[in-house]
């Protein structure tokens, strides 16, 4: 006689399963499988090492909405009542961290012109490849001049001449080390008449004068303008040299 079909209901995924099939404990089996089985286990090995809790020790205060709940005995030190509320607590993490980086390198100094500059939200998090420059022309001025030290200056051989070097130690020696027009420390030796090829040579210290990187920028910065139909123009290289008046040259 076939044997009887019996169905029961797993006690851990509460599905139901035949008895019956079953070679071992035919018809006394409590999980529809191995994998049931061994949840079961685990249950029961968890609560062997951590008594449950009773509903007054497990009463909690959400973190976020402030409201009182029943933490589940596998989470007993729940910070939040529900997974909305969980969310919202990361998210605010996050933002905190967020804005606690963004403060800390949001203004940065140029590293080629001098100036302050705000570095945008998304960068600051990048940490050590925050942008180091505050403009696309600051970083190629920079980078040319990296390329021109690798190369040893190949295109320009009156930088690379022995007498400019002692021309130079000369210069930033008169002038202490220190910039001639804003006074911070300077080791750019710039040359103020550099148009001919022979005031371009001419390395006397008449010709030099000592500036920091900012205002070197500043001085090659020549300004284009018009008052009462006059066309004048201005920078601080006419301040530096005292210079009121200008002739046009073809």
């Amino acid at each position: 006689m076939p044997d009887e079909i019996r169905t029961k209901k797993c006690v851990v995924c509460e599905t139901e399963f035949d008895a019956n099939s079953r070679n071992f404990g035919r018809g006394r089996q409590t999980y529809c499988g191995p994998k049931c089985r061994q949840v079961a286990d685990n249950r029961r090995h968890y609560r062997r090492r951590n008594p449950p809790k009773t509903e007054m020790e497990l009463q909690r205060i959400c973190v976020t909405c402030g409201n009182k709940f029943v933490a589940h005995y596998s989470h007993p030190e729940a910070l939040t009542c529900s997974v909305k509320c969980n969310e919202a607590r990361m998210n605010a993490e996050r933002r905190r961290k967020a804005a606690e980086s963004y403060d800390a390198v949001s203004q940065r100094e140029c590293e080629d012109c001098g100036t302050m500059f705000t570095v945008g939200k998304f960068a600051a998090k990048t940490g050590p490849k925050t942008p180091k420059f505050c403009s696309a022309k600051c970083s190629h001025r920079a980078a040319q001049r990296a390329f021109y030290r690798r190369t040893n200056r190949k295109g320009d051989t009156r930088l690379g001449a022995a007498a400019w070097q002692v021309a130079r130690a000369k210069a930033i020696e008169r002038d202490g080390g220190k910039c001639r027009l804003c006074g911070t420390e300077g080791k750019h030796v710039h040359h103020l008449f550099h148009r001919t090829d022979a005031e371009m040579h001419d390395h006397s210290l008449e010709n030099l004068v000592t500036l920091c990187n900012p205002c070197h920028t500043k001085v090659h910065d020549i300004k284009l303008g018009r008052i009462d139909g006059e066309i004048v123009i201005s920078g601080p290289v006419f301040e530096l040299l005292g210079v009121t008046s200008v002739r046009v040259a073809k």
